[in-house]
């Protein structure tokens, strides 16, 4: 049993729900060797009740270190998720309060369990008794109303006592009562930066991770001066060289070449695609890297769905990554993701 996080990380990736699967975390991987890397959330019923016994969620190729996000409000049940999830090879465990969408309010887990810290406790008492795993918690600064920082320091404090020595926290508050989707919910509620500095002066023996709206290598070294480490999001879906850059700043890591890691990841491609894969769950991942090239717009559509269609599509897909003139500077349009 440890609750003690060993692995120092400066930078980290969020967990987001149809993004950091298995394939991109490869991907990030390959840009990225210090980065720490996150599953997308799984809510404990898919694990524990998957009928077909597998569950590919769970699968991961050499994307270590890795720390996987749970979902769920039953410690016993929680418990048992982080069993398998030990097995599997995962560095670390993150259970996510921080969730605002309606499925996890009608399942009382993510952003919904701020105001039941005790029962976060207990679930992370439970999990740390069956792992070796350091157990860390993602959560946002309040939920509607409970949103001042007494609040976040109650939470805190009844969690810390079991043991984690690790949040990350999301720099706003999430808004449930009023209907507002998950999307709107990254950006209606206000940022708050200097709270979460503020929780780190009041916390100094804890490790405090912030997150939201980062998406700038020289933001990142701001936030370093205030805070042992930045989780980035979405800016890393839209720009995965992003990680580099940081990596430039913080590590002194060289500039990588971006034609390079495609053909890593494209061996990658090859040896791992089967009839029974699609391979856009492959190269979605790839469609934001030939933005403002010559000819992107149409290997972006064709990368994230007709690719499916072809008979032979590595070879399709081999043709279309390393074609010459996709490489010259262009003025195509560019689209992100948010």
């Amino acid at each position: 049993m440890t609750m003690t996080n060993n692995n120092p990380y400066k930078l980290c990736v969020a967990p987001m729900m149809g993004h950091t699967d298995m394939h991109f975390r490869y991907l990030l991987r390959l840009i990225s060797k210090k980065t720490m890397l996150y599953t997308e959330m799984v809510a404990s019923n898919a694990i524990l009740h998957n009928k077909s016994k597998k569950l590919n969620k769970l699968e991961h190729i050499n994307d270590e270190p890795v720390g996987f996000q749970l979902g769920g409000d039953n410690p016993k049940q929680l418990a048992e998720c982080a069993k398998i999830v030990e097995s599997y090879g995962y560095n670390e465990i993150n259970l996510n309060i921080g969730c605002p969408s309606k499925r996890a309010q009608s399942g009382n887990f993510g952003a919904c369990l701020f105001d039941q810290p005790k029962l976060v406790a207990s679930c992370v008492h439970e999990i740390a008794k069956v792992t070796s795993l350091p157990v860390t918690v993602k959560t946002r600064l309040g939920i509607d109303n409970i949103d001042n920082i007494s609040h976040l320091e109650n939470f805190i404090n009844i969690i810390s006592n079991e043991g984690v020595d690790t949040f990350h926290l999301h720099a706003r508050k999430a808004i449930l009562k009023k209907g507002i989707n998950p999307r709107k919910n990254r950006s209606i509620p206000p940022i708050n930066y200097e709270r979460v500095y503020k929780i780190k002066q009041n916390y100094p023996n804890l490790r405090i991770i912030i997150n939201g709206e980062i998406d700038k290598p020289t933001e990142v070294v701001k936030h370093l001066e205030n805070v042992d480490g930045v989780m980035i999001g979405r800016a890393v879906c839209n720009n995965p060289f992003l990680l580099n850059e940081i990596d430039v700043l913080i590590h002194n890591e060289k500039i990588l070449e971006k034609e390079s890691v495609l053909e890593e990841y494209f061996k990658y491609i090859r040896k791992n695609f089967s009839k029974e894969i699609k391979i856009t769950d492959f190269t979605k991942h790839l469609s934001c890297i030939f933005k403002g090239y010559i000819g992107s717009k149409h290997t972006r559509a064709y990368m994230c769905h007709e690719l499916n269609y072809e008979k032979e599509p590595v070879k399709k897909l081999e043709e279309l990554i390393f074609k010459e003139d996709l490489w010259k500077n262009g003025q195509d349009s560019i689209t992100t993701v948010i």
